[in-house]
């Protein structure tokens, strides 16, 4: 399996917090998010991670090497655009996967969870839970009869569900889903994010297969608020993954 981690955003909501250094690299119980983030892609079976980063590239280029950690880190100078066209920047060298996991970089999950997302998926498949109260910025999933997923949309009236940052994409779905990247460039622009593939597969008479996580429990670090909380949460323990020299143990 193949990884992608969306690192090239600003993280601007964490105020302070990214003035001087890019989302990817605020400090959670003494590691960098993106330390986090590697080490669950390797947990959950990750043998070639591909790192896209854009805002404050040459500070993650320099993390990378501090920590050595074992991705290749591509450059999306676009950082100011959706984020899609991040995953743009990684295509090359996961086109042809057997089956890749996109990721955000700004999450922290459990160990359990890595088991779910390592095993294999037979289509494209959007990784979910129903254990939150979801607000305005949170992206919310309907899903239809068959559990896969009609809608995806932060703006969403009515859900069952809520989408956790993750995707998979096996190697039997993918050219569908570079295909609908492309449509969605082309009909959206370059301000969407990775979310609207979901959305149009669906759309399309194709939906997502959903992968739930409800009960293992996972971080995310959007606000200076959360970042407190992940913090706390990471020092009590219980979030710890196999590889100990990337998760601070």
């Amino acid at each position: 399996m193949k990884a992608v981690l969306l690192a090239a955003g600003l993280g601007s909501r964490l105020g302070t917090l990214t003035q001087q250094i890019p989302k990817a690299l605020v400090d959670v119980a003494d590691r960098p998010l993106l330390a986090y983030a590697v080490a669950f892609a390797l947990e959950a079976g990750a043998d070639d991670i591909t790192v896209v980063g854009g805002f404050g590239f040459d500070q993650v280029a320099a993390e990378v090497t501090r920590l050595a950690l074992p991705v290749r880190l591509v450059e999306n100078r676009a950082f100011r655009d959706g984020n899609l066209i991040s995953l743009t920047a990684a295509r090359l060298f996961v086109e042809d996967a057997d089956e890749f996991l996109l990721m955000n970089v700004d999450h922290i999950y459990r160990p359990a969870i890595a088991r779910l997302a390592g095993a294999p998926a037979a289509d494209v498949t959007a990784f979910i839970d129903t254990d939150r109260v979801l607000g305005a910025d949170d992206m919310k999933v309907e899903r239809n009869g068959a559990g896969r997923v009609r809608r995806i949309a932060k703006t969403l009236e009515t859900w069952d569900a809520g989408y956790v940052g993750m995707t998979k994409v096996p190697r039997a779905a993918a050219r569908r889903y570079w295909a609908t990247v492309d449509a969605a460039l082309a009909a959206e622009g370059r301000a969407i994010h990775v979310e609207r593939v979901l959305a149009r597969l669906a759309d399309a008479g194709t939906p997502p297969a959903c992968r739930d996580i409800s009960g293992h429990g996972w971080l995310e670090v959007d606000l200076p608020e959360e970042r407190d909380r992940a913090d706390e949460a990471v020092r009590r323990g219980g979030w710890q993954l196999g590889r100990g020299e990337l998760d601070g143990r």
